[in-house]
């Protein structure tokens, strides 16, 4: 297994560098630290910079800075950082990206992205987000998931890269229940509604449990908490009531252009976490083969039972 970590060398990035060789050693990986050098006018100044950051890059591997029995190897290249990142995660096969902090750019981060979301889009590999100092592995871990192959990705990856024997996880699903406000209009009665609520999210909780019985999940050890509402607002307030150490999320890795238009979940909620994060790429992490689930089959025909109900205007809704 191979590690990736791309520092700037900039103190903001000291945790990422720490749990990285943590991580390694805990792993057996290799390990290789990439600084890249965006390109000047002037080729003495740009071979003066990379001498100089190379230099740098291998004394912060050297006692007493550097702490983990992985030693690393270093690699120190000029060009566009997210290109150099993504082609060097590609040569090396690396099964995962560890990042720090990026020095936010407001405007220019709106119209180009961060490296973070540049490298989710290329789908090459796990990016491990790391803002907090690593003092140990991490304890408590927050699953932000949905019913799609991207979240059993997700599950997969944090199983084989993340997770301590130890770790004390929860799950969190976030879901708007379909037709809830529509259902009145149809002449459904409250009874009925709040019966039609409370059995889809038990379904919820039901197909969840399906997606994580083919990964190997001990779902007795995983508490499951199910948030109606926007994913997005469900999953922040689910990491401010848990205080997760790192949460765990899968992505499609959409185009920027339509990320823009239409928002992210992962990229919303990279954002404004102070936690670390484990965004999984939906193909970059191979997950189970697997068939859907009785309680995913349910699921679909719980909500194309809703529709008729809705379209037919039936006064009376049993689920």
């Amino acid at each position: 297994m191979r590690i990736l970590c791309a520092t700037d060398l900039l103190p903001k990035s000291e945790a990422a560098i720490e749990r990285a060789g943590l991580l390694a050693d805990e792993l057996g990986a290799d390990l290789t630290l990439l600084h890249v050098v965006v390109p000047t006018d002037s080729g003495r100044v740009l071979e003066q910079t990379l001498q100089s950051c190379l230099a740098h890059t291998k004394a912060r591997t050297q006692p007493p800075t550097w702490r983990s029995r992985t030693q690393p190897n270093v690699v120190v290249r000029a060009g566009n950082p997210a290109r150099l990142i993504v082609d060097t995660a590609e040569q090396l096969q690396a099964r995962l990206l560890v990042l720090g902090p990026h020095r936010k750019r407001p405007i220019r981060d709106t119209v180009e992205g961060t490296i973070a979301e540049k490298v989710l889009v290329a789908k090459r590999c796990p990016l491990l987000f790391v803002q907090g100092e690593p003092r140990a592995s991490y304890r408590r871990v927050l699953f932000a998931l949905d019913l799609s192959g991207v979240s059993a990705c997700a599950v997969r990856a944090a199983q084989s890269l993340v997770l301590a024997p130890d770790s004390d996880v929860k799950i969190v699903h976030a879901y708007d229940t379909p037709y809830e406000g529509m259902l009145s209009y149809a002449g459904v009665g409250v009874d009925s509604i709040t019966s039609y609520t409370a059995d889809w999210k038990r379904e919820a909780k039901n197909a969840i449990r399906g997606l994580l019985q083919p990964e190997g999940v001990n779902r007795e050890g995983y508490k499951i908490a199910i948030e109606e509402g926007e994913p997005a607002s469900a999953i922040l307030r689910a990491v401010e009531g848990y205080e997760p150490d790192l949460i765990v999320m899968g992505t499609r890795g959409r185009g920027r252009l339509r990320r823009a238009l239409l928002g992210s979940v992962a990229n919303r909620v990279l954002h404004e976490l102070a936690c670390d994060a484990l965004i999984v790429p939906e193909g970059s992490f191979r997950a189970s083969r697997r068939k859907d689930s009785h309680c995913a089959r349910v699921w679909r025909e719980r909500l194309g039972h809703g529709r008729r109900c809705i379209r037919r205007g039936v006064g009376k809704y049993v689920p």
